[in-house]
């Protein structure tokens, strides 16, 4: 076949790093964020022990294949004496990305075999470098994987040239060296297959295998003369235990018995060498090499020394793989080791070369992913970087007025028990990890944050049927090769290993189980909410249709189809409510999270598909597209993308390995103060309305007033720190006064960046111009309304919008210097909203004293927040019962009981000339007696004067009676006062029933 040949400028090998470097890997399906977004990036993690394969060396240069992470694909590397590696980058004259299957170099000439084919299919296509000219290649091969006449299999580099496996008649192949602007040479044929065990520009080793029946033969071929020789013929696929491949030498060795030809002249025969050691597997100019298997690590340790025995068997230490013998007859291995990053290193006499030159740090790329998860607003990252070891990392996410943040990884675990796979779940601050492969068992783990494993593993013999449908942070349900046979999902309770069979379609959350029954024969459905704990059963939801899978969260429940099974509709609904909402679900599956929908859709082109995400709880309903999701590198890598069902984030990471994370939510008011009112006065208080509210992001806002359904005001302003602070002085666009009452106001926001609009806030203002005011009453004496020491008071308004009352009492009292003094003022009452209490009772607090009197004072509050002043007092005194010692009595008295009377007593005298008599310290004296059809009269005298005169003559009783009043000065001053019994106006009206008297302070 004719090759493809493109020519470069001659480059010195000094020179090729500065052109490697600006060879780039050839870029994935664009990435496209949204243009307005709330992200940010967390930088590619690069591997503290990259891996390497293919290692082929040619005198000072070494080359490599190197696959650093599973989503992306493998590389070709170069290293020229000992120097910084250089990125091969894109191998192959074509415009699409490929696959590098193998690298080696010969004779100063680099061959990669690559393929167009992202998934891995055989080399269709293989490219030569010679690293002295520049000069380079493209030698094609005819793979189309159907084994038919004319199929071709790349096998291994022959110097500038390399060796094909050509199919023909009747299901035979044949070996065939391909070199540019030449014919093909047929070196072998009439075989079924050849492995090319060892190559070089002058010869190969190859593996025959024969037509049907027959033996395996390893032949040497000269590529020269097209001589062959038999060095080996294993009776199976097996190969001998070591073979020798050297610039001078072909052989096979059994033991330490090495049979040896020499390439010069094959056909002379062989010799025999004894080796030093008899396990050697790996046979070079000057070194011996192989691997022991140590019962201490249980590991293979790998062990060389000079092949003529001058130097003893050494461990070289460290994880040793991917050894070759190059075409210059030098033993190289790729050796990692703790104090050192993985290095490709050259073996001399059974040591690792010191010289220059002789070892290659394998240079450090993108971690490889195994997943991505995230939860909480928390990203978790799983990857195999090393390989022995891997790491789960985490990262908290926030978005504030800033923008969005991420902080550094933190390792929550270190796993060695198999590889974190396609699977890594987080849930309720744990994470499910899946380890192990489709050839070995494997199990689901649970571990809390700091990587502390939690519960009993969910074991399986084969991970990869298995895949995890939902997972709480305690419980998952697992879809298997059961459950996909009998409609059935395994929940797995991780705290207990317990395991059961749930419904297909069934969903966790909030610690219950939702699953669709059907409803007996109708075509309804209910959706069933079982309590994990308690075992309660509850019907949540029920739909007209076949509900497909659920996902809930909270009280939404996601029907990802309802209908036939063709369906591409699906419902979102909530519980207790009766609104439905449609979903499209005829790309991707959608992702219902906390407040948030995930959906997707696909390019016009059918190219891409976008992730979008809509808000469930701000006023919008619109969709906003986050980015295009990445493709998968084959179909063994995980995807490169994830939501957070608990937080509104979304992840991706791009070909590089560098993770971006998008903000999907909408603002959230965090906190707020809107007073209930104000007063636009003028006195200095209150008199604007000014509500604040602190979003979480920054936010365009306006701000609604409305009388009714008329707007009065409209306010908007922009802020970049997220606080909203509005400010209404109580007017109307035009300036005029807007009148007094209550508003409703409605606040709307805007992220400034997104444009997605947070929930509406809502609420009422009142407008007060008027200062509240208060009025109180209280009976003047308190016998005037009770027979015991207790105070009826009332308030009420005086002012309109009054919402509640603070009272408050005073009272003068006497001191030990006989001085009457009135006592500061005190709380009875606060904030009440009854308009009524009686002073003396129960919530009172103090007891009534007689002979002490009391001021009663309110002030209110209105729905504008006002607090007016307080009001003149209402007074009332508390009187001396007629049993009291202050009074003193002469003559006829007689004390006698009467239920309602004060205190229950009365005092009674008809005689001429008998009194009672006291010292009055007030300001105001009040006699309080019974009016009777039998009273009589008496006289008051003050301070020696007679003041009046009271006739207590009544055709009907009446008790508690202020029969007399007299004000006794403006300042307390100390009286005598006198009540003496006067002649009756008739003998049948002489009787004086006194009860009490009350002297005001």
């Amino acid at each position: 076949m004719p090759p493809l040949r493109r020519r470069f400028l001659t480059v010195p090998a000094a020179a090729l790093t500065a052109l490697a470097v600006t060879q780039a890997v050839t870029a994935g399906p664009a990435v496209a964020a949204a243009s307005a977004d709330v992200s940010t990036t967390l930088a590619a993690r690069t591997t503290s022990v990259p891996a390497a394969g293919d290692i082929s060396g040619s005198g000072q240069a070494v080359v490599w294949r190197q696959k650093t992470s599973a989503d992306t694909r493998a590389h070709g590397w170069l290293a020229v004496s000992g120097g910084t590696p250089q990125d091969l980058g894109r191998l192959a004259d074509t415009d699409e990305t490929v696959t590098v299957h193998a690298v080696s170099v010969q004779d100063g000439v680099v061959a990669a075999a690559t393929s167009t084919d992202p998934n891995g299919a055989l080399a269709d296509h293989v490219t030569l470098r010679d690293l002295g000219s520049g000069a380079e290649d493209v030698l094609p091969v005819a793979y189309d994987s159907s084994g038919a006449a004319g199929d071709e299999r790349y096998r291994a580099q022959a110097g500038d040239g390399i060796l094909v496996q050509q199919s023909y008649d009747d299901g035979l192949v044949r070996l065939v060296l391909r070199t540019p602007n030449s014919a093909d040479q047929t070196l072998l044929s009439g075989d079924e297959q050849y492995e090319v065990l060892a190559s070089d520009a002058h010869g190969a080793l190859v593996l025959r295998r024969t037509a049907p029946g027959w033996d395996h033969r390893i032949v040497y071929v000269d590529f020269a003369t097209g001589a062959t020789v038999t060095v080996a013929e294993p009776t199976t696929d097996e190969l001998p235990q070591g073979l020798e491949f050297t610039p001078g030498h072909v052989g096979v060795v059994d033991g330490a018995t090495l049979t040896e030809w020499q390439r010069s002249a094959p056909g002379d025969g062989p010799s025999k060498v004894t080796l030093p050691y008899a396990d050697a597997r790996w046979i070079s100019d000057d070194t011996l090499a192989w691997y022991r298997w140590s019962a201490a690590d249980g590991a293979a340790e790998l062990f060389a020394m000079a092949r003529d025995g001058s130097t003893p068997a050494t461990d070289l230490g460290g994880t040793a793989t991917d050894l070759s013998v190059g075409d210059d007859g030098r033993m190289r291995l790729t050796l990692y080791r703790d104090d050192v990053d993985a290095a490709i290193q050259t073996l001399t006499d059974g040591r690792i070369s010191t010289a220059a030159g002789d070892a290659t740090t394998i240079p450090a790329g993108p971690a490889r992913l195994d997943a991505l998860a995230l939860s909480g607003g928390a990203l978790y990252t799983a990857d195999d970087s090393s390989r022995r070891q891997g790491v789960l990392l985490r990262s908290a996410l926030s978005a504030g007025p800033a923008g969005a943040s991420a902080s550094t990884p933190s390792r929550v675990l270190a796993y060695t028990g198999g590889l974190v796979h396609q699977t890594l779940a987080a849930a309720g601050g744990r994470v499910l990890v899946e380890q192990g492969s489709a050839y070995e068992p494997g199990h689901f783990q649970v571990y809390d944050e700091d990587g502390t494993p939690f519960g009993t593993p969910l074991n399986y013999a084969d991970v990869s049927v298995v895949s995890v449908v939902d997972f709480d942070g305690e419980r998952a349900l697992v879809s298997d090769k059961t459950t996909a046979s009998d409609g059935t999902l395994l929940l797995y309770t991780f705290e207990g290993g317990h395991t059961q069979r749930v419904p297909s379609g069934s969903a966790l959350s909030g610690g219950a189980l939702y699953s669709s029954v059907r409803n007996g024969t109708t075509s309804t459905w209910s959706i069933r909410r079982t309590d994990l704990t308690t075992g309660a059963v509850t019907t949540a939801a029920t739909v007209n249709c076949l509900p497909g899978g659920l996902q809930v969260r909270g009280s939404r429940i996601l029907l990802t189809t309802c209908g036939t099974a063709a369906s591409t509709t699906g419902l979102l609904l909530k519980a207790g409510s009766s609104a439905i909402t449609t979903v499209d679900s005829s790309v991707h599956t959608p992702i219902l999270g906390t407040d948030v929908l995930y959906t997707f859709t696909k390019s016009s082109d059918g190219t891409a598909v976008t992730l979008n995400a809509q808000s469930l709880t701000g006023t919008s309903t619109e969709t906003q597209p986050l980015f295009t999701l990445p493709d998968k590198a084959d179909t063994g890598a995980a995807d490169r993308w994830a939501v957070d069902r608990d937080a509104p984030w979304a992840a991706w990471m791009d070909d590089t390995g560098v993770t971006h994370v998008v903000w999907a939510g909408v603002p959230t008011a965090a906190s707020s103060a809107a007073p209930a009112g104000f007063s636009p006065n003028g006195d200095g208080k209150t008199d604007t309305w000014a509500p604040t509210w602190t979003y979480d992001r920054p936010v365009s806002w306006t701000l609604t007033l409305k009388s009714g359904t008329t707007q009065v005001r409209s306010l908007t302003g922009t802020s970049t720190a997220g606080k909203v602070a509005p400010v209404w002085n109580g007017t109307t666009p035009t300036g005029s006064a807007a009148a007094e009452g209550a508003y409703t106001w409605t606040l709307t926001a805007r992220d400034t960046v997104t444009g997605r609009a947070a929930a509406d806030i809502t609420g009422k203002v009142t407008l007060r111009r008027t200062v509240p005011a208060a009025t109180v009453t209280s009976p003047t004496v308190a016998s005037s309304a009770a027979t015991t020491a207790s105070v009826p008071v009332s308030w009420s308004a005086k002012t309109a919008g009054v919402k509640s009352y603070d009272i408050g009492w005073r009272v003068a009292t006497r001191s030990s210097a006989g001085v009457w003094k009135l006592g500061s003022l005190q709380t009875w009452r606060t904030a009440t909203t009854a308009t009524s209490a009686v002073f003396g009772k129960a919530g009172s607090p103090v007891k009534p004293v007689a002979g002490l009197t009391y001021r009663f004072y309110v002030r209110a509050h209105d729905d504008a927040g006002q607090t007016g002043a307080w009001s003149k007092a209402a007074t009332t005194g508390i009187p001396v019962d007629d049993r009291a010692t202050a009074l003193r009595y002469s003559g006829t008295w007689k004390s006698v009981a009467a239920t309602s009377a004060w205190s229950g007593t009365e005092r009674v005298s008809a005689t001429k000339g008998a009194y009672v008599s006291f010292t009055a310290d007030g300001t105001q004296l009040r006699v309080v007696a019974t009016w009777k059809s039998d009273g009589g009269r008496f006289a008051v005298v003050v301070d020696g004067k007679t003041v009046g005169t009271v006739n207590t003559y009544a055709a009907r009783t009446a008790y508690r009676q202020v029969v007399f009043t007299r004000t006794l000065g403006t300042t307390i001053r100390t009286h005598k006062v006198q009540l003496r019994i006067l002649s009756g106006s008739t003998s049948a009206r002489s009787t004086v029933t006194l009860d009490a008297v009350m002297v005001t302070r």
